[in-house]
């Protein structure tokens, strides 16, 4: 049976038509009554098949181990299959007496089915309601050698009930997720997946507890080193919790802390782990989503220092800044000449003001231009190091200064600070990384010094983009906005390393830029659209454009979509479910599906809604997934569809187009425009194209804004034509 993307169920119709299945009977045809308690019902079924003791039974799903209960019961629909089983009750404390069991090889096989049947929430609270989570962890704790293959499972049955039972991380002892930290180290355990459950609980523990010795015990006990090792596995799971953990890590981190982790992630390569090891396969959403939030993390501890004004009383400050012309120019101020540029006032050689002024600062006291925040000293940082690390580039861009005359000079020194600025705001520097959604950069993981190798490489071509625009001091800005521009359509193509995004920056000229903004240009405005025949013309064949748009929206309902399942409590990851609308555009069916699907046929949908029983189409941060969940959910992916009795089908787009494409498609379908912007540039484009075809006849003559005058009728109607 799939499950509903709704977080609150309607009841369905009174009567259910399903069949019910008993090992070693034919299938029953049973009409469910939806009025009837669901234990009479039981009752009944026992009684048609001469089963004594209906108290020991339930029912289930016949293609998973979830139990029909009477929350989920209104979940039922017509020619779903079910199957009569043990009630979780009797399941759970039989589960519970095996594993008391001091019989290892009983418990072992306890633990094969705790693995399984633990998915379910009703099972999850009457084993813990027995005593069975208290057990398990002392198996855990005390019999982990012995238990061998299916410590693994063990380990993820827990982290099951805990999270399927509403059991707090809290409650785990301290001595217990030592015990499941070691598993981490464990080197006589050659089965992945004891590390892997292991790395979720312990990511699990420092995200949710509030014990701050479990929080220390995962923060300190589990080394970078460590987890560098995990990241380099082939097992995809294992990679996955072990990122997740380290980004826990961060998370929950601060100040001097965090910035002492990250210190270890550059100490041990963690980047280029993650560049070799993950990014050379595919990447599902799960992992992009781990990828984009490491990316966020490590990018905000950038946001101290972009936040820092120039401190001239602070030495650190003092001896980058005297460090710049001494990498700028280490011929004249380099270490072996013991010279040091003076702040103000006279230095060796040049004077200190017209060395700093050499070096593009606005000011005669340099340490006035990192005043600015964002992107204080972050600037200078950025500076440096592209005069310590390319040296050569830096001393070319000085030198094709002093080639052009004063007022067509790039400023070296407030170009660096402006493209900081502008670098910071691209990546968003300081923003904490949403709970959902999400895009990370692959080149990111290809250095460690990310951030400051784009900006030596933005900076170049900066005077690059100078010299082609023949730029002058005024024109300063908008070569800043021009290398914006260049700079965001690169990063559009998602550069895998850093050499691809300094080559793709590089191809992108400032002619090629001029180009693709007159583009932009003609998409949104052409001259000839302004004439008044011209116009009336758009408006008449503008309505068949708009129903092709629509006609192409409803479609991609038709041909259906893969979203990620989401609960009041966030996330399920892994987990996903297919949603289309019907051919005939009556009835929209979903169900569970895998990430990777293309498409479901309609019969195998169990669950429908009737287009006519939808109420209300929400969007953004007014949908209930996202009130309800209380995590950071990118508005501009979420919508929902409300039906019947306060019930929601609710939805997470994996990116805008697919959010633009499904809303304007159910607008459509409840009869009202469509809105997106998205929607808006389709049928501008389709009626541009439709224009220049239709005026190709005229093309060139000029277009009169009003219609010729018409002249006045004849004195006379008097008029015959003459036969020759």
């Amino acid at each position: 049976m799939a499950e509903t993307p709704a977080e609150v169920k309607r009841p369905a119709a009174s009567i259910v038509k399903l069949a019910i299945q008993s090992d070693g009977r034919q299938p029953l045809l049973y009409d469910f009554d939806q009025r009837q308690p669901l234990a009479a019902i039981v009752r009944s079924v026992c009684q048609r098949w001469d089963l004594t003791n209906p108290d020991r039974y339930a029912f289930k799903y016949m293609d998973s181990n979830t139990y029909i209960t009477e929350k989920n019961r209104f979940e039922l629909k017509n020619g779903v299959l079910l199957k009569i089983a043990v009630s979780p009750t009797i399941e759970a404390k039989e589960s519970f007496q095996r594993l008391s069991n001091s019989n290892v090889e009983e418990a072992r096989r306890t633990i094969r089915v705790l693995a399984v049947m633990s998915k379910d929430a009703s099972y999850s609270t009457e084993f813990i309601t027995c005593g069975g989570l208290t057990v398990l962890i002392a198996k855990i704790e005390e019999h982990a050698n012995r238990l061998d293959d299916q410590l693994g499972p063990a380990l993820g049955a827990l982290q099951e009930l805990v999270e399927q039972g509403g059991v707090a991380w809290d409650s785990l002892s301290p001595n217990f997720v030592k015990k499941v930290a070691s598993f981490v180290y464990a080197v006589n355990v050659s089965d992945p997946m004891v590390a892997s459950r292991a790395l979720s609980i312990l990511e699990s523990v420092i995200t949710n507890s509030t014990n701050p010795e479990n929080v220390s015990i995962v923060q300190k006990g589990i080394t970078v080193e460590t987890l560098t090792k995990h990241i380099g596995s082939a097992d995809s799971e294992l990679q996955l919790n072990t990122l997740a953990l380290l980004n826990g890590q961060l998370s929950r981190s601060s100040g001097s802390d965090r910035q002492e982790i990250y210190d270890q992630i550059c100490r041990f390569q963690v980047r280029g782990a993650i560049f070799k090891s993950v990014l050379s396969k595919a990447v599902e959403s799960d992992m992009a989503h781990q990828l984009y939030v490491f990316q966020t993390v490590s990018l905000s501890l950038l946001s101290a220092r972009m936040q820092t004004r120039f401190d001239p009383n602070n030495k650190l400050h003092m001896v980058s800044l005297q460090a710049l012309p001494q990498s700028a120019f280490p011929e004249e101020y380099g270490a072996t000449q013991m010279r040091r540029p003076a702040i103000q006032g006279s230095g060796p050689g040049l004077s200190g003001a017209a060395l700093w002024k050499k070096l593009g600062f606005v000011n005669s006291n340099p340490t006035q231009d990192f005043n600015e925040v964002p992107p204080g000293v972050l600037a200078l940082e950025c500076i440096v190091f592209f005069a310590r690390n390319h040296l050569e580039e830096c001393n070319k861009f000085l030198l094709d200064n002093l080639a052009r005359r004063e007022s067509h000079q790039c400023p070296f020194a407030r170009s660096g600070i402006a493209l900081t600025k502008m670098l910071c705001d691209i990546f968003r520097i300081g923003d904490a990384p949403l709970d959902v959604g999400g895009n990370y950069m692959p080149m990111f993981f290809s250095t460690d010094s990310f951030f400051e190798e784009v900006f030596s490489m933005c900076i170049q071509v900066l005077s690059k983009t100078w010299r082609e625009m023949g730029a002058s001091a005024v024109d300063f800005s908008k070569v800043i906005a021009m290398v914006k521009k260049q700079v965001t359509e690169v990063l559009k193509s998602k550069p895998r390393d850093v050499a691809e995004f300094k080559q793709g920056l590089w191809e992108m000229t400032y002619a090629k830029i001029i180009s693709i903004i007159e583009e932009e240009k003609e998409k949104v405005e052409d001259v000839t659209t302004r004439a008044r025949p011209v116009v009336e013309l758009r408006d008449r064949i503008k309505p068949d454009i708009v129903e092709l748009v629509k006609k192409q929206r409803l479609t991609h309902l038709v041909e259906g979509a893969v979203f990620p399942t989401f609960t009041p409590k966030g996330r399920t990851r892994g987990a996903f479910w297919f949603c289309r609308l019907s051919p005939n555009y009556r009835v929209l069916h979903w169900g569970n599906s895998d990430e990777t699907t293309q498409s479901i046929p309609l019969e195998s949908l169990q669950n429908k809604i009737p287009v006519s029983e939808i109420r209300e189409l929400i969007i953004g941060k007014d949908c209930p997934h996202v009130k309800q969940s209380g995590k950071k959910v990118a508005s501009n992916l979420v919508f929902s569809l409300s039906y019947e009795a306060d019930s929601y089908m609710n939805f997470v787009s994996s990116d805008e187009k697919m959010y633009s494409i499904w809303v304007d498609g159910l607008r459509v379908l409840l009869n009202q425009p469509m809105m997106e912007q998205m929607a808006r540039d389709d049928i501008e484009m389709l009626l541009n194209m439709d224009m220049k075809l239709r005026l190709l006849d005229v093309e060139n003559a000029p277009i009169p804004d009003h219609p010729p005058k018409i002249p006045p009728d004849p004195p006379n109607l008097n008029f015959f034509y003459k036969d020759d």
